[in-house]
């Protein structure tokens, strides 16, 4: 009989192909991986890019109490442990040009409260108050920024008499213009009660009501044009853990508010109203 012809077996050779299948699958899933990965590395970077212009456009826009003196911005930095940094009166340049701010208050708006600026600056002077009282401008307008330690004695809202005075030729000045003034009192944090204010909040708007007894009684000015606010400790400037911090908190803020605020005043009805 005829010896059958064997034939080769090409398990190996068909073995060392079969490798090419998961490979391919392996390298399509990886390169589908990678491209899930840039896509996601994108979005996130176009998110980023959104929320970081968003967040700039707000510090520019709703930042009210950017103080300006001279040809620049500043603004006090205060650090953790209440102090501030640089500049004259601790306050430090923040980078917003007088451009910035004249386009928000409008060049004559500007040049005016300058120049009313420099003017009660002069008086304070006179007056040996400049350690105890400072001006800026900014977005909300011109504020006059005086320590309650010299007006006050400590939960009093009584003005000191010898301080009335210096008090009556601010306002004065202010009542010069037009603009809408608030009086803003700020205490620091520690807690007040006693019987006549049981808490910061009362005596705050207690001594903010008796500077603005006291510029419509003495200087004329309209009730018509001026607003006491008290804000007691919730709206602090430096750090109330430091005794620096805390004296720097209590404060009264008498602001000669810009024409946008004004008109946001004078949005209110006058008169009586029908029901």
């Amino acid at each position: 009989m005829a010896r059958k012809k064997k034939h080769k077996h090409h398990g190996e050779e068909e073995g060392g192909e079969a490798w090419l299948l998961p490979y391919s699958d392996l390298m399509t899933l990886l390169l589908a991986v990678f491209i899930v990965l840039f896509a996601v590395s994108k979005i996130n970077q176009s998110k980023a890019d959104a929320l970081a212009e968003a967040f700039q456009g707000m510090m520019t826009q709703e930042q009210s109490a950017i103080p300006y003196k001279g040809d620049s911005v500043i603004k006090p930095i205060v650090n953790p442990d209440g102090t501030t940094q640089g500049g004259e009166s601790g306050q430090e340049n923040t980078g917003v040009s007088r451009e910035e701010l004249e386009q928000y208050l409008g060049e004559d708006e500007l040049d005016n409260m300058e120049e009313l600026k420099d003017n009660l600056d002069h008086d304070f002077e006179e007056a040996e108050m400049e350690d105890s009282i400072s001006t800026s401008i900014d977005q909300r307008g011109l504020v006059i920024t005086l320590n309650n330690a010299i007006l006050f004695d400590s939960g009093s809202a009584e003005i000191k008499p010898q301080y009335q005075e210096s008090l009556i030729k601010i306002g004065n000045l202010i009542n010069k213009v037009n603009n809408h003034i608030r009086v803003e009192g700020h205490t620091d944090s520690r807690p007040i009660v006693t019987s006549v204010y049981p808490s910061n909040w009362e005596l705050s708007t207690a001594r903010a009501s008796r500077v603005v007894r006291l510029f419509v009684s003495e200087c004329g000015i309209s009730t018509k044009k001026i607003v006491a606010v008290g804000y007691g400790e919730n709206k602090p400037v430096a750090d109330n853990d430091t005794e620096a911090g805390r004296k720097k908190n209590r404060r009264i803020d008498i602001i000669i508010l810009g024409e946008r605020y004004n008109q946001l005043e004078e949005q209110y009805p006058v008169g009586n109203i029908n029901n």
